[in-house]
């Protein structure tokens, strides 16, 4: 790993002591369970734009507020977390019973919980002037 100094102000002497920054070490919690998936299309409302790389964990729990990949009509789909998808993804994965079983919603309501979204990565985009 190669060591750069950046500065975008008056130099420091903190700048002399550069400091190695590991990807994988900052954005990998657990590598077994961490998969990669490239956006098609803007949403937004969620902070992702189109192919923007998207850092998914499925051994964390959802937490509302979060972004989630959700599996719906055999396809990955991005959703934000709410109180009630908690609930419905725990009661089908810990085969508890509920008020409403998940097999009683109609199909168009149903999902499944794949992972959780923990890093949006962006290339950023610059403007060339002529």
């Amino acid at each position: 790993m190669r060591r750069f100094n950046t500065t975008t102000g008056f130099p420091t002497p903190a700048a002399e002591k550069a400091h190695v920054l590991d990807l994988n070490e900052l954005i990998i919690r657990n590598h077994a369970s961490t998969y990669f998936f490239r956006a098609s299309g803007d949403c937004p409302e969620l902070g992702i734009g189109n192919n923007d790389i998207l850092v998914v964990d499925r051994s964390l729990n959802p937490v509302e507020g979060g972004v989630a990949i959700v599996i719906k009509d055999n396809t990955l789909r991005l959703k934000e977390i709410t109180s009630s998808d908690i609930a419905s993804w725990v009661n089908e994965n810990t085969k508890t019973t509920s008020t409403q079983e998940k097999s009683d919603l109609p199909q168009e309501w149903q999902e499944d919980f794949f992972g959780v979204v923990t890093w949006i990565i962006r290339k950023v985009k610059i403007k060339r002037i002529s």
